[in-house]
């Protein structure tokens, strides 16, 4: 795994810009941007669910093995950020018009596309002959439950959306209190998940990085003002960020700990792309198919791991797997993208 993250460092250097010392990367947060930093992440996330089909057995997989279990859930931590980001943007250009469309333009189209996705890994399975209850199938459509698929994610930014809308559409005009209630909701669904259905922790750990994303944005103003003044600001506040960033980390294993982990990490990554500005095509790829790598990769990686000649090697493996995942990408945005202008066509106009 060595070798792959030394890869992955040579896509993040290659076109990346480091700002000049007394200047800032005013487009830190432009969607050019923020598409590259998902890409870097959606490939993170690749080679954290290759590990769970190749054991780690050499002394080169050690410096992956530190990566792995430094960052743990934190590979996801951007894109519910720029999510939420990205849909307070939104609202302050469109108003309550854009919150109308939530139940369209993102819930049923993100379910939509869960849904066809489901629908290969149920092919693929009836294929190989692996047993699939009813019940499981159709809980796997919310992403409640998975037949091979990755599913936690995809529930959680579903029941995310879904607050979101709830409490916009509750405030319509008072945005402030529509982001408190949006957080509220958020411990709520936390909460619900830890002690009602006792599930992993994985399923919520990160949840409250989307509504840090809205803050975010509604403060984006004030915070720039404030920590891109100068380069003595800049570096403090990054200093302070990173301080809290590594208490936090000293003392992870408190639940409450941990939520502040993963918002400072958020916070820090954010504050990198501050002063350096990462972009390549691979980049821009991978960050424009975030939702379809993501949610595909699992296909190849349990087809490839069947046939012993290519398991056998994890090089060819690994190669295999990301290349013929690539593929599956780009045909099912083609795809995904060609029905959602048949379906959603006159609603989003």
């Amino acid at each position: 795994m060595f070798v792959f993250l030394v890869i992955l460092s040579w896509i993040c250097i290659y076109g990346m810009k480091i700002s000049p010392v007394k200047e800032f990367n005013k487009d830190y947060i432009s969607r050019d941007n923020t598409t590259a930093v998902k890409g870097i992440f959606v490939f993170l996330v690749f080679m954290s669910h290759f590990i769970q089909y190749y054991e780690l057995s050499t002394v080169f997989d050690n410096p992956y093995k530190v990566v792995r279990l430094f960052l743990g859930q934190l590979v996801v931590v951007m894109f519910l950020f720029y999510s939420g980001y990205g849909i307070f943007e939104s609202v302050k250009r469109k108003g309550t018009d854009y919150i109308k469309t939530f139940p369209t333009n993102r819930v049923l189209k993100t379910l939509l596309h869960l849904d066809l996705a489901v629908m290969l890994f149920f092919i693929l399975n009836l294929i190989t002959g692996k047993e699939m209850t009813l019940e499981k199938v159709l809980w796997s459509l919310i992403g409640w439950k998975n037949i091979g698929n990755s599913n936690w994610f995809m529930f959680t930014i579903l029941v995310l959306y879904i607050v979101i809308y709830v409490a916009f559409m509750l405030f319509k005009k008072h945005k402030v209190a529509a982001l408190i209630f949006t957080t509220a909701l958020t411990f709520a669904y936390i909460a619900i998940m830890r002690h009602v259905f006792e599930l992993a922790a994985y399923w919520y750990n990160t949840s409250l990085c989307l509504p840090l994303g809205l803050w975010y944005s509604y403060f984006k103003e004030k915070i720039e003002a404030f920590v891109m003044k100068n380069n003595i600001i800049y570096f403090i506040t990054t200093a302070v960020c990173l301080a809290a960033f590594v208490l936090c980390h000293m003392n992870k294993r408190e639940f409450g700990v941990y939520l502040l982990w993963t918002l400072t990490f958020t916070l820090l990554v954010v504050l990198l792309t501050m002063k350096v500005n990462f972009g390549n095509k691979v980049l821009y790829w991978l960050g424009n198919h975030v939702f379809s790598v993501y949610i595909l990769q699992r296909l190849p990686l349990s087809v490839f791991n069947e046939i012993e000649a290519i398991s056998s090697n994890r090089y060819l493996f690994f190669v295999l797997s990301f290349g013929v995942t690539a593929i599956l990408a780009e045909l099912f945005d083609r795809a995904t993208g060609a029905l959602d202008k048949l379906i959603f066509k006159k609603r989003t106009k």
